[in-house]
Parts: C-alpha cells; structure tokens; sequence
C-alpha cells in the first residue's frame, strides 16, 4: 500500500511541475522590425510572415523553438515572459 502512495505522489508532483512550466511564445517588436525575413528563413514549423514588412507570428504554428529570437539581426523578436 505503501508503494502505491508514493508512485500516486510522485505522479501528482509529475502533472504539477508539468503544469507550471508555461511556454510562452516570441513577440514581434514592430518598431525594431525591418522585415529582413531572416526569422522566416529559420523557422522549422513556418510559423512566420512578414506582412507589410513586419514580422508576425503565428501563435497556433509556434513551438517555441527561439531560433527566430537568436536569428533576428535587430533583436526585434523577444521571448516572451
């Protein structure tokens, strides 16, 4: 019985932790942004446009890889906090 407590304990830490982790995904600084498309280019999922010569991201396509935040030779892509 004893084991069977412990192994639903360390489950129910398992789930917690997992939920406290939140992915949160790069932001676009329009301002900075002068549309070069490099983060276009590094984009494994394609989640990124460039419109009206601003990058955008879409959220739904993001995985939060970060390859467009370290790519950005303006530094207007933040992760986000």
């Amino acid at each position: 019985m004893k084991k069977a407590a412990l192994i639903l304990v360390i489950l129910v830490l398992v789930v917690l932790s997992v939920i406290a982790v939140r992915h949160y995904k790069p932001v676009v600084d329009k301002s900075e942004c002068t549309g070069c498309e490099d983060c276009v280019k590094v984009c494994p999922t394609n989640a990124i446009q460039v419109q009206e010569e601003k990058a955008e991201i879409v959220d739904s396509t993001c995985i939060d890889c970060r390859q467009c935040v370290r790519t950005c030779p303006q530094n207007a892509i933040k992760a986000a906090k």
